[in-house]
């Protein structure tokens, strides 16, 4: 299907000015630019998104819980922790530096044996991160 050229598209000034016709392969990279506006959006990342690794241990746990973050910038995050029924049982706000950090959640040998759950959210409540853990 040939498209008919906007009046002051390149395509029109192309014409006009070489008195030739738009090479197909120009002409593609034309419609590619102007339905996509030039901007390859499926992989850029949204600003300010936060990259992180979490490493959580033991797994099954029975008194605590380690969480190593190693992130890309300094964030205020909140950790929670849920029991299955959906419950929070420990949560926690923390502000991680650029790098690694490691904290535990203490206390956790009074909960029942089973799944619980443990999310990472920032402040806007984007989940970061989220796992299940057990308990023994």
């Amino acid at each position: 299907m040939i498209q008919q050229n906007k009046p002051g598209s390149v395509e029109d000034q192309y014409s006009q000015n070489s008195n030739s016709q738009v090479p197909d392969n120009f002409r593609r990279l034309l419609q590619f630019v102007a339905t996509h506006d030039g901007v390859d959006k499926s992989n850029n990342p949204k600003p300010n998104e936060m990259s992180m690794k979490v490493t959580t241990r033991p797994n099954p746990f029975f008194t605590s819980v380690t969480l190593d973050v190693t992130c890309d910038q300094n964030k205020h995050i909140i950790v929670r922790m849920f029991d299955e029924a959906g419950k929070i049982i420990k949560m926690l706000s923390w502000y991680v530096m650029k790098g690694s950090n490691v904290t535990s959640i203490n206390e956790l040998s009074i909960l029942r044996n089973g799944q619980y759950f443990l999310d990472i959210i920032d402040t806007e409540g984007t989940i970061l991160f989220n796992t299940k853990l057990s308990k023994q």
